[in-house]
C-alpha cells in the first residue's frame, strides 16, 4: 500500500485513466469504499481517503474541523495529480470533497456528492455533537442509521466510535461555507429516496456551485444507499466518467 496517512492507494493501477478520490461519512475509515478498487479497476484507480481516529489511525485524534481536514486532504493529493482525478464524497464525505476540490491547483474532472444537501445552503438540523453521549448516538441511530445492529448491541465497540462520531459531527456543525467563484467541473449529486437529510428537490442547489453541468439522481432508498445499491451508484460513476464501454462485462454483485 502507498501514499500518505491522509490517502491510501491500496491497488496501484498504472493503466487507469483515472483517479478517484474516495471521501467516507461521519464515523467511517477507508475500507468503506474496498469493494470499489477491484469494482472500478482497471479504469479507475481508486484512492482512499483516510482521516484520524479510524482502522490504522485509530490512535489518532480524531479532527473537529472540516476546512483543516480539507486542507490536510488537499495537500495528501496533489502528488497524485499526475493524471485526470476525480472527487467522490459521501454525506459529510460531500462536503469535504468540495473543499478539497476548491484547494488543490487543478480542478477534478468530476466532483461526485452522495447524500448532501449543497455546502451553502442553510440546514435546520439541529447540533447534537454536543448531547451527553447516550443522547447524542440515539440521535445519529434515529436520524442516520447506516451503522449495523451488531454494533450498537457491543457498549465496548460503540465506546471506541463514539469519539471519532463526534468530532465528524463537530466539524459539519462548525463547517461554514465561504463565496467564491464557483467551480468548473461537473458536479453529479445523488441521495436515495426518503433520504429526509437530502430531500430530492435539494440536489439542484449543487448546480449554483458550478458553472459545469449538474446533474441530480435518486438512486435506491434512504440515506445509506451506496450500501444497499452500491451497484446502481457505481454505474452511475462509471456513466458520468465515460467508462461504460471499458467496464462492459464486468460483473459487479
Amino acid at each position: 500500500m502507498t501514499g500518505s496517512s491522509w490517502i491510501r492507494r491500496p491497488r496501484v493501477v498504472p493503466e487507469a485513466r483515472i483517479r478517484l478520490f474516495c471521501v467516507p461519512h461521519a464515523g467511517a475509515g477507508p475500507s468503506f469504499y474496498a469493494r470499489w478498487l477491484t469494482e472500478l479497476a482497471p479504469a479507475v484507480e481508486v484512492c482512499l481517503v483516510h482521516l484520524p481516529g479510524r482502522e490504522s489511525r485509530f490512535g489518532e485524534r480524531p479532527v473537529d474541523d472540516l476546512d483543516l481536514i480539507a486542507t490536510r486532504v488537499a495537500e495528501a493529493a496533489q502528488p497524485l495529480l499526475d493524471r485526470p482525478y476525480a472527487l467522490f464524497g459521501h454525506s459529510m464525505g460531500a462536503t469535504i470533497a468540495y473543499e478539497v476540490a476548491h484547494r488543490l491547483p487543478r480542478e477534478p474532472e468530476r466532483l461526485f456528492v452522495s447524500g448532501a444537501p449543497a455546502p451553502h445552503r442553510p440546514t435546520d438540523e439541529p447540533p447534537i455533537a454536543h448531547l451527553p453521549d447516550a443522547d447524542f448516538l440515539a440521535e445519529v441511530r434515529h436520524g442516520y442509521g447506516g451503522i449495523p445492529d451488531s454494533l450498537w448491541a457491543d457498549p465496548d465497540l460503540l465506546r471506541l466510535l463514539l469519539p471519532v462520531l463526534r468530532a465528524d459531527f463537530a466539524a459539519c456543525e462548525g463547517y461554514r461555507w465561504s463565496a467564491r467563484p464557483p467551480l468548473r467541473c461537473d458536479i453529479h449529486a445523488c441521495s436515495g429516496a426518503g433520504d429526509h437529510y437530502v430531500p430530492e428537490h435539494s440536489l439542484a442547489d449543487w448546480g449554483e456551485l458550478t458553472t459545469g453541468r449538474c446533474t441530480a439522481d435518486v438512486i435506491g432508498h434512504g440515506h445509506f444507499n451506496l450500501v444497499s445499491d452500491r451497484a446502481a451508484v457505481l454505474r452511475l460513476v462509471r456513466e458520468h466518467l465515460g467508462l461504460v464501454a471499458a467496464m462492459e462485462g464486468t460483473r459487479h454483485d
